[in-house]
């Protein structure tokens, strides 16, 4: 058994739940105290490191509502996403044929997210995104990066696992610690780093900087997901621009 693990925000579509959120959250966030008290909930689920809270942003939303003594005036979330529907181009253009592709050569397809599956499962399934297993916190009961997040395919015994995510502090890093192949994808790659064919690109004298300099604005954004920060750098064993690329690494390996 062959799996592909893939990310989903940044990785198959261009943030769903962030799209569906931004109308309702926006004015909110205009709002520095409420700001201030979401990102603080946040940190504090973070540090607190129960992985089937951390995402959880209805209730984060709850906590913030009864620490500010505010009116119900967060989104429903289910309601919200019950109601969804998308422009064409939330998922990136490669992606429907590119999974089909996968799977018509033996892989099975795992959606591997951060976000509770019981957001994100309505997410996928209205994005008509294709796949035979879902990885999530409330699943797994881990995050990305903990290889334990992986454990519901990991138990499998299967032949190979290849995760791919654009996110190196979480995807690459987890993938790392769990014995996967690992694969970034760059959606915004550079034309000169495109130029270089995928099977060099890791050898680039510039890797390092470019790694260390993501790692930190992600870390900046999203804060470390896990309990020990690795030593080492995230490593990837594979550079791609999108599915198309990773395609190619696939037919290569075999």
């Amino acid at each position: 058994m062959r799996w592909l693990t893939f990310d989903l925000d940044g990785t198959l579509a261009d943030w769903p739940f962030r799209y569906l959120m931004r109308p309702h959250m926006e004015p909110l966030l205009a709002q520095p105290a409420i700001r201030a008290a979401l990102r603080e909930e946040y940190l504090n689920r973070l540090a607190q490191g129960d992985p089937t809270r951390v995402y959880d942003w209805g209730d984060i939303h709850r906590a913030v509502r009864e620490k500010l003594g505010l009116p119900p005036i967060f989104p429903n979330l289910l309601e919200v996403l019950a109601e969804a529907r998308f422009e064409h181009g939330m998922l990136y253009p490669d992606v429907p044929a590119g999974l089909a592709a996968f799977r018509s050569q033996g892989y099975r397809i795992a959606v591997a997210t951060n976000g509770l599956a019981r957001y994100q499962q309505i997410l996928v399934d209205k994005l008509a995104i294709p796949y035979d297993r879902m990885l999530a916190p409330d699943i797994s009961q881990a995050l990305k990066p903990d290889p334990a997040f992986w454990n519901p395919v990991r138990n499998e015994l299967a032949d190979t696992i290849v995760h791919i995510g654009d996110l190196l502090s979480q995807d690459i890093w987890g993938a790392n610690g769990a014995g996967l192949v690992a694969v970034w994808i760059w959606r915004t790659m550079p034309q000169d780093w495109r130029a270089t064919p995928v099977h060099e690109r890791t050898r680039r004298p510039d890797l390092d900087a470019v790694i260390a300099a993501r790692v930190q604005s992600e870390l900046e954004e999203h804060g470390f997901v896990g309990r020990v920060r690795p030593e080492a750098p995230p490593r990837p064993d594979y550079i791609v621009a999108d599915l198309h690329e990773l395609q190619a690494v696939l037919l290569q390996a075999d």
